[in-house]
């Protein structure tokens, strides 16, 4: 078996008993591996040691309960063997930056902070090489010219605007690199996200209706590789905010992300198709 497959038994086994009584060396037994041996590959594999992954999972899934449900916070916590409300607390705070009844009261649940049940695909993804690597870059204020559209529960609107976009700027100099922006709005998990196709330029010749210009402020940025399909983009997503940007200390200084692509789009869907990914940081 495969360090990945035993691994996958090993988070199995962590889904099937979030709301038991385990410890890490039950999660070890799953997957067929020695105590010493499985911490040292599951952080290897998972960048989170076993018992972080595991009270991460129990706090995501508290999170949803905490709005999904009208159960008390006390019941909440215990379910998800938290031995007091006052460890509970503390734990969630850690995680989320809020109080499990602010959070409750906020009502709603930010999808990208949840740390997600991982599956075989996030671990292939993660471990594909070192292009999810880190890297801190300083960039001046630039000008985007676009077409940009709420996304809600139709991702395949996405594509839909690079075709728009290209139709549109067919035969106009001045490109310098196409990029792919998603804003998260207030309360984006009920309204949707903004995502503007565009093209990265101080001046384009053009005028057309179907056309925005967003002036972008200079800001810090982490950059990612994202390697793989499109629709692999959620894999790279889930281990830049649920996992590098937690053990980085870094925190968001807006709410949005930027793909990068270059002066040609190239092969979205290809399998060895690449394109940056950058998250703007304080």
């Amino acid at each position: 078996m495969s360090q990945l497959a035993a691994i996958c038994q090993a988070v199995d086994f962590v889904e099937a008993h979030l709301k038991d009584e385990i410890a890490v060396a039950d999660m070890a037994t799953a997957a067929a591996y020695s105590l010493y041996h499985f911490c040292r590959t599951f952080n290897s594999v998972v960048h989170h040691t076993p018992y972080d992954y595991l009270m991460r999972r129990r706090l995501s899934e508290s999170a949803r309960d905490l709005v999904e449900t009208d159960r008390r916070i006390i019941d909440i916590a215990f379910d998800y063997r938290f031995n007091s409300p006052e460890t509970y607390s503390r734990a969630f705070k850690r995680m989320f930056g809020l109080q499990p009844s602010q959070w409750k009261a906020r009502g709603r649940v930010d999808e990208r902070f949840l740390m997600s049940r991982l599956t075989l695909e996030h671990l292939e993804h993660i471990n594909k090489g070192d292009f999810l690597r880190p890297v801190l870059e300083e960039k001046e204020a630039f000008q985007v010219t676009g077409i940009m559209t709420l996304v809600q529960n139709n991702p395949a609107i996405i594509p839909q605007l690079w075709e728009m976009l290209a139709q549109e700027l067919k035969g106009t100099p001045g490109i310098k690199n196409y990029c792919g922006i998603t804003w998260y709005p207030r309360d984006w998990e009920v309204r949707g996200v903004f995502y503007m196709a565009g093209v990265e330029t101080e001046h384009l010749d053009i005028l057309h209706s179907a056309l925005v210009v967003k002036a972008m402020p200079s800001s810090r940025y982490v950059r990612f590789i994202h390697k793989g399909h499109r629709d692999d983009l959620g894999l790279t997503r889930d281990y830049v905010y649920q996992t590098w940007l937690p053990k980085s200390g870094e925190r968001l200084a807006r709410p949005l992300e930027i793909e990068w692509y270059g002066q040609a789009l190239g092969d979205l869907d290809g399998e060895g198709s690449e394109w940056k990914v950058c998250i703007p940081i304080e």
